[in-house]
């Protein structure tokens, strides 16, 4: 019997080896101080709407249940959390530090690196702005796919104010300003040049030019002259002390500065980032400021999170064969002796016990199979013989 389109079964060793992953990112939100939190599998349509955009609105699973309320399951985490925190965290201390690892659904064509239920891992930043707050999203999101074995993972960041202010330097707004800015942020190159032919002028040629370009120093000085509005004028300042602290950490050379990186437009507000390998053609993980979010569920306060995808992580680790699971799933086999079972439990060891009545020789063979390194035998006297074991070539191979 086949499974529906976009899922997939978890065999065992598969999903030891995506709890582990699981574990290592939890292990890095712990150490910044964040907080897990974990929401319902499905809201009600109408909370979902207040959060996310027509785009995945359209993508939701939606049902009723036996009254007749329409519910859907959830997309992504970022709208929950941010219901839960206007509902029930209102009075809490700011800002609020959240992570979670939680399954989203998404009705959409199933293809590499994308499946209708996915694992992500993300954090919430709540009631903190400014350059301090993006940029340990950022720095997180780093330590995040190092911790997992991905340091070689490359980052571009961009601020959307950037991007509004070179418009509005070259005459534009309004629907035409959001135009542009789609035709940039899907990197359409044809209908941007015939746009910039059309309209004419310097400032819509060097945006047509940073569409095109990443690095650092050299895309700032670029895009300077062109940023004359208050806000442009900020955000680049932000960027340049993100960079800066980046410099401090050894993050410098793995992050450029991309103005063509503008992310959900009706979702994010600032400063977006995502985090890439050169082994896949899709991001990793991504984020960014989201402060016009909470003030839609009648809290307002500003607010960066990113996310990374748990799935696309073990894709990755797959291709460049970078299997970190252990060879072994047991640490000990344990024949004839329930309480030396029960003692090895209580170390917190991985325990198996013979229900099949093998001899000394079979629980060898057994364990030289499985790659289990530790057999405890139990004598007719009561005591317990340890033996280590060697693992057979095909239980090497």
């Amino acid at each position: 019997m086949r499974l529906p389109p976009g899922v997939r079964d978890w065999l065992p060793q598969e999903f030891a080896f995506k709890r582990e992953i699981e574990e290592k990112i939890r292990e890095v939100f712990r150490s910044w101080s964040y907080s897990e939190i974990l929401t319902p599998t499905f809201e009600s349509v109408e909370a979902l709407q207040q959060g996310l955009g027509e785009r995945l609105m359209q993508q939701t699973f939606r049902f009723n249940d036996p009254l007749g309320q329409s519910l859907a399951l959830r997309t992504e985490m970022t709208t929950p959390i941010a219901r839960v925190v206007s509902a029930r965290l209102r009075h809490a201390s700011l800002p609020l530090r959240l992570s979670y690892v939680a399954p989203a659904f998404r009705y959409e064509e199933p293809q590499l690196g994308r499946m209708r239920e996915f694992t992500q891992a993300g954090a919430e930043l709540i009631g903190a702005a400014g350059s301090g707050a993006d940029s340990e999203a950022l720095f997180m999101a780093i330590e995040t796919l190092d911790a997992v074995g991905l340091s070689d993972a490359r980052f571009d960041i961009n601020d959307a104010a950037i991007v509004d202010g070179a418009l509005s330097a070259a005459g534009l707004a309004g629907d035409e300003l959001t135009a542009c800015k789609e035709l940039i942020s899907d990197r359409n190159l044809v209908a941007l040049r015939a746009f910039a032919q059309a309209r004419g002028g310097e400032a819509l040629e060097t945006v047509l030019r940073l569409t095109m370009t990443r690095g650092r120093d050299e895309v700032l000085e670029l895009v300077r002259p062109i940023c004359r509005t208050p806000a442009s004028q900020a955000a680049l300042a932000r960027l340049e002390a993100i960079l800066a602290r980046a410099l401090v950490l050894g993050y410098a050379d793995r992050i450029n500065i991309d103005f063509a990186l503008l992310r959900d437009l009706q979702y994010y507000t600032g400063f977006v980032f995502e985090g890439y390998i050169d082994d896949l053609g899709f991001s990793l993980c991504g984020g960014g400021r989201y402060d016009g979010l909470l003030p839609r569920f009648g809290y307002d306060v500003p607010a960066v999170g990113w996310m990374v995808g748990v799935e696309r992580i073990l894709l990755a680790l797959e291709r460049r064969r970078a299997d970190e699971r252990p060879r072994n799933e047991v640490d000990v086999l344990v024949g004839g002796a329930d309480a030396a079972a029960k003692a090895e439990r209580a170390k917190g060891l991985r325990v198996r016990v013979d229900t099949r009545d093998l001899d000394r020789d079979g629980l060898l063979a057994y364990a030289r199979h499985k790659a289990i390194p530790r057999v405890l035998v139990g004598k007719p006297d009561g005591s317990v013989e340890e033996i280590r074991v060697e693992p057979d070539e095909e239980a090497r191979s």
